[in-house]
């Protein structure tokens, strides 16, 4: 259940405080702002590795891993209403995705799948690169199917030792066979993270392609396409307070920072309404950076 957060500001009035006007009416709207805002940031970043049916075309294990790396890129959005001034929304975003962040299982199940490729604005890799990876994938398989075949005959073999019906010279002829299975498991493991790895090299850092800007107009857009403030009076503003994490470098270098765009209602009607773009409506915008706290 989502929490919003009100700071009225009051005034005395004899032994009675005024209370903004119709705050109930801006609680909704607030919930409905903070749901688009966050899809719009979601489905922004959904194109840096393709479209969902590239993603549908995964196993359901994959998927869940790619929906998480997705997400979490957008870590808190809150909605407060600031009685006479308007709606506050912060967003804090997480850093922008990375090659290095995309999971062992979603390539390993790449190379699996036959005559499937990468697409995505990460780059792209074709069903060939994944021919050293699979080659390797598809043993690890097989010596851990004949690994666990071999461990429940052991079993099997042990029993019938103990009741006198089978040689213990056999016993350790599987047991050695065992050993040996799972040595080259573990080379084969370790293989496989060094072709993953060169894999992860053939790719490109899609901050290169998508910028922080590119994101705050993906927000703008939301706001013309989706923000419905019937209930927020035309005198006041909505202002987005976006502050987006960054790397220890990145912090050492600029410190951390928010971007503030102050939007005046009437603006965000006209850009509802097609009179203006989200361009224009970022030019009226009050635009400045505070630090972020």
């Amino acid at each position: 259940m989502k929490t919003f957060f009100f700071l009225a500001v009051v005034f005395a009035a004899g032994a009675q405080a005024r209370e903004p006007e119709n705050l109930g009416a801006l609680v909704e709207e607030m919930a409905v702002l903070e749901r688009v805002l966050g899809e719009a940031i979601r489905s922004k970043i959904a194109g840096l590795v393709g479209s969902r049916h590239d993603l549908q075309a995964l196993d359901g294990q994959t998927r869940v891993h790619m929906e998480r790396w997705l997400q979490e890129r957008v870590r808190t959005i809150r909605a407060e209403y600031l009685a006479r001034q308007g709606i506050l929304v912060s967003l804090q975003l997480g850093g922008m995705p990375s090659v290095r962040s995309l999971t062992n299982s979603l390539i390993t199940t790449l190379a699996r799948k036959a005559g499937t490729g990468w697409k995505g604005k990460v780059g792209s890799l074709k069903p060939d690169d994944f021919a050293g990876l699979k080659r390797l994938v598809d043993e690890l398989d097989e010596t851990r199917l004949k690994h666990g075949e071999l461990t429940r005959d052991h079993h099997l073999v042990l029993r019938r030792a103990s009741e006198g019906k089978k040689p213990t010279h056999v016993g350790d002829r599987v047991r050695q066979e065992i050993s040996a299975l799972q040595d080259r498991g573990g080379e084969l493991q370790s293989d496989i993270d060094d072709e993953i790895d060169r894999l992860r090299r053939l790719l490109v850092d899609p901050a290169q392609d998508v910028s922080t800007d590119d994101m705050h107009s993906a927000l703008l857009q939301a706001v013309c396409d989706y923000a419905v403030l019937k209930s927020l009076p035309d005198g006041e503003h909505l202002t987005l307070k976006v502050n987006q994490v960054k790397s220890p470098r990145e912090l050492a270098q600029t410190g951390s920072q928010a971007t503030y765009y102050v939007l005046a209602k009437p603006d965000i009607v006209e850009c509802r309404q097609g009179a203006i773009d989200a361009e224009e409506l970022r030019h009226r915008a009050y635009v400045y950076r505070s630090a972020a706290r």
